[in-house]
């Protein structure tokens, strides 16, 4: 399309009412954004625990204080 056609275009749009505008730009720009992209799968909670599982364990509150203490000196220095 050259820059005479999209003015005609144009110029004929624009004796459209707003909402017939808008819809049209609408459909415009769906034809040029990339298809969204699929949701993550998910999966069931018991599998979810299944793979955070371990034979270890749980940390001591002591440890957990240890290890949120070393994150922040991490970070923070």
């Amino acid at each position: 399309m050259n820059s005479k056609e999209m003015f005609e275009v144009l110029e004929r749009v624009r004796t459209w009412d707003a909402k017939m505008r808008i819809d049209l730009a609408r459909q415009i720009l769906e034809t040029v954004v990339p298809p969204q992209i699929p949701p993550p799968q998910t999966m069931p909670l018991d599998e979810v625990i299944g793979i955070l599982k371990t034979d270890a364990p749980a940390p001591t509150d002591e440890e957990c204080k240890k290890i949120i203490e070393e994150e922040r000196m991490k970070k923070y220095g």
